[in-house]
């Protein structure tokens, strides 16, 4: 079986006479390799349908969310030069670019996707992957997480996004079978985890969260809960574990086509989240050991995108002249030659003189019983520097929080304020919108 939704279901063959028939439509309306073609990320069952077509045009895919707003869209186009726009209604691809594109040099360096960025601390960025980018993701994720012919793997997470989209070529190399969802219900994956044989799941930290409230447990068949998408706290790991989940975390970003680090299954009592397991393979990673200062994440290889898009597809946008993407992330070597990321750069705060690390806070402070999601926002002080103020969704007493914070963090480290949220917001990804929770803190003035 190639596609599960709910009740319908479709064989690999079935799939490629579909398939075939979306490409001669698109080929026929005229889009041509090379071109990009921009379409709604749900339904999910049509994108992959689209997916697929279009890789075998050679024409370039640009998901976005489904329902977003129009004027976000045409932005987009702009910012990347889109040619056509998928019109889900009328079932065909319209014309809105303002110039033809030049035939694509048809070589493993063709591009292949453009994806947005999530933009959970700012504007969203939109990166070009090649054929190459996504051939050599999909093969290292099948391999690390030991993806086959007969398997399941439950799609939650939105095809607007790589961590979403890119399932649909692991299981596509293989012969897996794509159990589809149009985004995350909680309610929905418990169903199909309870009816299906699944045997890999993606979520993020929110996602898990949710399905371990509603009483969710892994079915028997399941072998890998992946987690990505931000960083996992400790003690939601440490809960999921103890309910049985198969917990294997990554380390990715949507310039880099997906993961490129995986650890897992953690089993036991565990000491810390941030070690994210061996790079992959092929990669280069200028990056120190951990017994010196941490610097900015560095990488270059087989999976680092093309660069970010422009209206020529000039590659190296984002790449220095050798090919390094510097990422935002502060990582280093682990004496086990494994990848330990320490939280954002922007993330060190200097307070009082001392540096201060809001990631760090946040996972101490996830360890409170209670506390629900949590998010250390500053605001500028004129005599420290910055004020933290912690942003939590759990139903406490600021008495509480306080005296929690006393015992348990430094005096540089500790809140100064605290401020009920809830539910967080969230972006379409799944992940916190740290943006969106830091403008509640400015308009609440605290």
């Amino acid at each position: 079986m190639a596609l599960i939704q709910g009740e319908r279901s479709c064989s690999y063959d079935q799939l490629r006479a579909s398939v075939e028939a979306r490409e001669i439509l698109l080929r026929r309306s005229g889009v041509l390799p090379g071109q990009v073609l921009m379409a709604p990320d749900a339904p999910v069952w049509d994108l992959i349908l689209t997916q697929h077509a279009l890789a075998r045009i050679g024409a370039l895919l640009f998901p976005v969310r489904e329902g977003s707003d129009p004027s976000l869209l045409e932005a987009l186009i702009a910012q990347a030069g889109v040619e056509w726009r998928w019109d889900a209604s009328a079932e065909r691809p319209l014309w809105v670019g303002d110039r033809v594109a030049p035939v694509a040099e048809t070589d493993d360096a063709s591009l292949a996707l453009l994806i947005k960025t999530s933009g959970s601390t700012g504007r969203p960025k939109i990166a070009m992957l090649a054929q190459t980018n996504v051939l050599a993701s999909a093969l290292n994720a099948n391999a690390v997480l030991g993806l086959g012919t007969g398997d399941i793997w439950l799609a939650c997470l939105r095809s607007s996004h790589v961590g979403g989209l890119s399932i649909a070529y692991r299981c596509a190399l293989v012969g897996a079978t794509l159990l589809l969802h149009d985004g995350f219900v909680a309610e929905w994956v418990a169903r199909d985890l309870e009816r299906l044989p699944v045997t890999h799941l993606s979520l993020v930290p929110p996602m898990l969260a949710r399905l371990l409230e509603l009483g969710c447990r892994p079915p028997a068949s399941l072998r890998v809960l992946m987690l990505g998408g931000q960083a996992l706290s400790l003690s939601l790991a440490q809960r999921a574990l103890d309910a049985g989940w198969p917990l294997h975390v990554s380390y990715g970003m949507t310039e880099t086509g997906s993961q490129i680090a995986t650890k897992g299954p953690l089993c036991g009592r565990i000491e810390e989240t941030s070690v994210v397991g061996r790079p992959m393979p092929d990669l280069d990673l200028d990056l120190s050991h951990c017994d010196t200062r941490p610097a900015r994440l560095r990488i270059r290889g087989s999976v680092v995108m093309a660069g970010y898009a422009n209206p020529e597809r000039r590659p190296g946008d984002g790449l220095d002249e050798e090919g390094w993407f510097e990422t935002a992330d502060l990582a280093c070597l682990s004496p086990e030659g494994e990848l330990r990321i320490l939280g954002r750069a922007d993330d060190v705060l200097v307070i009082g003189g001392t540096n201060v690390s809001r990631a760090r806070i946040e996972n101490l402070l996830a360890s409170m019983p209670g506390i629900g999601d949590v998010q250390i926002v500053d605001r500028p002080d004129p005599v420290w520097g910055h004020r933290l103020i912690a942003v939590h969704s759990g139903d406490l007493a600021q008495s509480d929080l306080d005296a929690w914070c006393g015992d348990h963090l430094s005096g540089p480290e500790r809140p100064r304020a605290f401020m009920h949220l809830a539910p967080f917001p969230l972006l379409d990804s799944g992940k916190l919108d740290r943006a969106a929770i830091a403008s509640h803190v400015r308009a609440a003035d605290i």
